[in-house]
């Protein structure tokens, strides 16, 4: 049976929401308008703003898992990523789209040396083609799962949701992975309801695929599992539907009360189908996992002690439960989110399957994330095709309700329907067009950059908080030779081996300061008022000091009180020669920083993306200016 006549079946068991849906076969076009439609909406949202901060990259996730890795295919000739903390799925997609479009390993290579923001560009459309194509295939999904109205319906949500969108806009594996388990649901939906091996495979291999993205989308075994389960048992909670044929309607108490199971071998092979094509799936997208079995071992014991650490500096909640609950509120949306808990209500209410296949999932997967030690608003993306889904259901049969009550009939209860929708969606709507139009501006550390072009001579030795990607200090991005320092604008000091043994002895008591990395976590660990005089030392009179970074230090002034005291001598001894806020509320901003919403511009106060950005000149101090590159 096509995806077509799935959705077009009148089914009473799919609306979940009131009246079933009846459409004729002359209006199915409309539907598929409709979501052409808020698909190329969802597009549209995800290219506006796409080559946000290019050629210099300043997402620092994204500088350093995928792009580069995808480049390094073609630079070393060799497929493997020799990294495991991301599966390499997303680096493959970049590096097929790269071959695509240049049909040559040295044009790219070339490409990416002389003009890398083409490189990221093109990276960053392949991840939001794969991002858009969540849209479709959810409503694929929804119409399985229920009807075409709750498709429809969550297709809008995911296309215009907040969080989505503004990752569908950067290289990063967190909106491309959402393909494949909104495809996983489609697939989950067709075993329940006819328990085809055809299903069972797509539904493993969608679970392969969306681990080869992401780890932690494996959640969707979850419901896979439950769908075998309830194929094997015959049962369908509120309507004992044949999964073969859907001819007979009840098999009697004894299925009632799960006490045979009639078809537990199909349902035995379907998932033993199901687990091989999630490891076919997941070696094609991620090879190097099977292939360097130990080293994938440690990496991914690497990430999940890093997400189990302490709370980053900068951390101002310390429960991520109430963290993720306060993100789904505008990563997802207020109105969608209180949808979802309406249709969860219904569906347990109404006794459906659907409830068995959607709500424990998500609720599992937020408890979890919720409790380990760091976390972002991004980590709790897997979860939203379902979440959209559940919304989506709730939504179709609030509105149906109220439109019975109301009387509507024709055009009137279509027309009062959108309005509804448009009602639902509009928080992330106008969220997305405010953070969209934010990121066409130049961002604050470009802005920073220009200055200093024009006023700081080239092989000038700088201080710069760690919150630029090194090609920031190369013209146009430009480095003719990453692995050295040739074709850098400016030298940024580093603290040599040799420069912390010396502060050591001159400063013993900050012995656990000096030796800490000052890294782009750490950074503000590390700095004491002293240091000031050892920069006058090394001849860095130029001081470029951000918001991404002061800001975490008076986030948490009790963690790090020498940073605290450095910021102050910094303003005391120094001049202020340039200084732009990313905000429309100047100087009050100077270190506003927040962990999702200090990289996100979702603030209506944000005009510019990055954060307030300080340049400062030491007094007193004579500067280093060398020949660049040397």
């Amino acid at each position: 049976m096509s995806t077509a006549d799935d959705a077009q079946r009148p089914d009473p068991d799919r609306g979940d929401a009131g009246a079933p849906e009846t459409p004729t076969a002359d209006r199915s076009h409309v539907w598929w308008w409709a979501l052409g439609a808020i698909v190329l909406v969802g597009l549209l949202l995800r290219l506006w703003g796409i080559r946000w901060g290019l050629p210099f990259a300043y997402n620092l996730d994204e500088r350093s898992h995928f792009v580069p890795r995808s480049v390094e295919f073609f630079a070393s000739g060799s497929i493997d990523p020799d990294y495991q903390l991301n599966p390499a799925g997303l680096i493959q997609w970049i590096a097929a789209a790269l071959w695509l479009t240049h049909w040559s390993s040295d044009g790219i290579v070339d490409t990416w040396r002389t003009d890398p923001g083409q490189i990221w560009t093109i990276a960053r459309v392949a991840s939001a083609l794969l991002s858009t194509a969540a849209i479709a295939l959810l409503y694929l999904a929804g119409s399985r799962l229920f009807d075409r109205r709750v498709g429809l319906v969550a297709a809008a949500i995911l296309a215009t949701a907040f969080l989505p969108v503004h990752y569908g806009h950067l290289a990063l594996n967190d909106g491309p992975s959402l393909a494949f388990t909104a495809l996983g649901l489609f697939a989950i939906a067709g075993i329940v309801r006819f328990g085809r091996r055809r299903d069972y495979v797509l539904a493993g291999a969608a679970l392969g695929a969306a681990m080869g993205f992401k780890y932690n989308a494996a959640f969707v075994g979850l419901p896979l599992g439950t769908a075998a389960l309830l194929h094997a048992t015959g049962w369908r909670w509120g309507d004992l539907r044949s999964t073969d044929d859907g001819a007979a309607r009840d098999r009697g108490a004894d299925l009632r009360a799960g006490l045979r199971l009639p078809l537990w071998r199909p349902a035995l092979l379907g998932l033993v189908l199901a687990g091989a094509a999630t490891v076919a799936a997941f070696f094609v997208c991620n090879p190097y996992a099977f292939l360097r079995p130990a080293f994938f071992l440690d990496q991914v014991e690497h990430l999940s002690n890093y997400t189990k650490g302490g709370l980053l500096l900068g951390e101002t909640q310390s429960s991520g439960y109430r963290y993720y609950a306060w993100s789904l509120g505008w990563g997802f949306g207020l109105l969608p989110l209180a949808l979802a808990f309406v249709g969860g209500l219904r569906m347990l209410a109404a006794a459906r399957w659907q409830a068995l296949i959607l709500l424990p999932a998500p609720l599992i997967f937020l408890l979890y994330v919720g409790s380990q030690g760091r976390y972002f608003a991004r980590y709790a993306m897997p979860v939203y095709p379902l979440l959209a889904l559940i919304a989506a259901a709730g939504a179709v049969w609030l509105a149906t309700w109220l439109l019975d009550r109301a009387r509507a009939r024709g055009g009137v209860r279509v027309a009062l329907g959108v309005v509804a929708a448009a009602i639902v969606l509009a928080q992330g709507v106008v969220n997305v067009v405010h953070n969209n139009g934010v990121l066409t501006e130049e961002d604050t550390r470009s802005s920073a950059r220009a200055w200093m072009v024009d006023n700081v001579p080239p092989g000038t030795t700088l201080v710069v908080e760690p919150m630029m990607p090194k090609e920031w200090y190369a013209d146009g991005a430009r480095l003719p030779d990453p692995r050295s320092h040739e074709g850098y604008r400016w030298s940024r000091l580093v603290r040599t081996g040799a420069d912390k043994e010396a502060l050591i002895e001159r400063y013993p008591e900050r012995r656990g300061q000096i030796r800490r990395p000052a890294d782009f976590a750490n950074y503000g660990f590390t700095l004491f008022p002293e240091l000031l005089d050892f920069y006058r030392e090394k001849g860095a009179c130029w001081i470029v000091s951000g918001a991404l970074q002061s800001g975490r230090s008076f986030n948490n002034p009790h963690r790090v009180p020498q940073a605290i005291r450095y910021y102050r001598a910094l303003e005391r001894q120094s001049d202020l020669r340039f200084a732009i806020d990313a905000t429309d509320r100047g100087s009050v901003d100077a270190h506003y920083f927040q962990y999702d919403l200090a990289f996100n511009f979702l603030p209506r106060r944000y005009e510019r993306p990055g954060g307030a950005m300080r340049v400062y000149q030491l007094r007193d101090c004579t500067p280093r200016v060398a020949k660049p590159g040397t």
